[in-house]
């Protein structure tokens, strides 16, 4: 999975449902997902459109590209209305208290190759939906992702990446300086250099980016490696990147060194950590603001790690920059 840009669709009224129908269907069609992914696609987008309006009170659905290269896309869908009581009773056709034909939920569980949702009595309501074109891979790590441009910006600067293979996972989160063009160019070089080197140790990887973004404006960036059996993490970062890691005991932050890649980088060094079986991985750039603590979102940890990614930016995103949460939760 890798850095594709969030799509924001804002649906406030019923006239907007149809928006985010059809970029859900531009953009799997855009990414060559083929018809059937497409038309679901589009059905999960203008269900969850429909629920914002019905029960939320308007807000947000978001689409996100999932593969590398692309073989899904995910849709996303937030409100800060007055939450689901039953979430249970919620799920099943035809129950509805907006009167609607009550088959929203239960549609597109069935439409998407995977979905859930979050929901707590005024603290609104967060939902994730997954249509791939073929089965995903089996993975040993639950992993979301949003990342959002800055108002105005037609990219983000941001970037984000996962890759899984041989018992090991490697995430990544990329931060180019600024916003725009010149900060997305950064982060590509940046995820680039860290795909090539992700067999290696966090501190070579880091090192590597370092190098690879001479020639561009910089980022900070994070990479975290993870032993998917024993739960040993490394971690290594330059800048203002954000890492912790929850559900263990009390939230732990993890530690990055100042500087910037490609540019200043007196020292890089790795750390160790241990990441135990359903405990959750945050990394997150400097666009969401700091101050967040998961436990005022009672049973959220234990849902679809894109739900988290969700509610942080729904609830702590700064506004005035790019944005990017990536979450990931071991033994899921």
């Amino acid at each position: 999975m890798t850095n594709g840009d969030t799509t924001l669709v804002r649906v406030d009224e019923a006239s907007q449902v149809g928006e985010a129908r059809r970029t859900a269907r531009r953009l799997a069609g855009e990414l060559g997902l083929g018809e059937v992914v497409a038309e679901r696609a589009a059905i999960v987008a203008s269900e969850a459109a429909r629920n914002l309006v019905a029960h939320g009170g308007g807000g947000v659905v978001g689409l996100q590209p999932l593969g590398h290269p692309p073989r899904g896309l995910g849709i996303v869908a937030l409100d800060r209305g007055r939450g689901i009581e039953d979430l249970g009773r919620a799920m099943r056709d035809g129950h509805s208290t907006a009167g609607t034909p009550g088959e929203g939920l239960g549609a597109m569980a069935r439409v998407g190759t995977e979905f859930d949702l979050w929901s707590a009595p005024g603290q609104g309501t967060v939902l994730v939906a997954e249509v791939w074109s073929e089965e995903p891979s089996s993975r040993k790590l639950a992993s979301g992702a949003i990342s959002v441009a800055k108002t105005g910006e037609r990219v983000c600067g941001d970037g984000w990446l996962v890759v899984e293979d041989a018992g090991r996972a490697v995430l990544a989160v990329v931060d180019g300086l600024g916003h725009g063009p010149l900060a997305a160019d950064a982060a590509r070089a940046a995820l680039d250099a860290i795909r090539r080197a992700a067999d290696q140790p966090p501190r070579e990887i880091v090192g590597a980016a370092h190098a690879a973004l001479r020639a561009t404006r910089g980022a900070a960036l994070a990479i975290a490696a993870l032993d998917l059996e024993s739960g040993a993490l490394r971690y290594a970062g330059l800048g203002n990147v954000v890492g912790a890691i929850l559900g263990a005991g009390a939230a732990r932050r993890l530690v990055s060194l100042a500087g910037t890649a490609g540019h200043a980088a007196r020292t890089i060094q790795e750390f160790s950590y241990d990441l135990p079986e359903g405990a959750v991985l945050v990394m997150h750039s400097d666009g969401i603001a700091t101050h967040w603590d998961a436990a005022a979102y009672p049973g959220l940890l234990s849902r679809h790690p894109a739900l988290l990614a969700g509610v942080l930016f729904r609830d702590h995103a700064r506004g005035r920059d790019d944005a990017t949460v990536l979450v990931a939760r071991r033994g899921a």
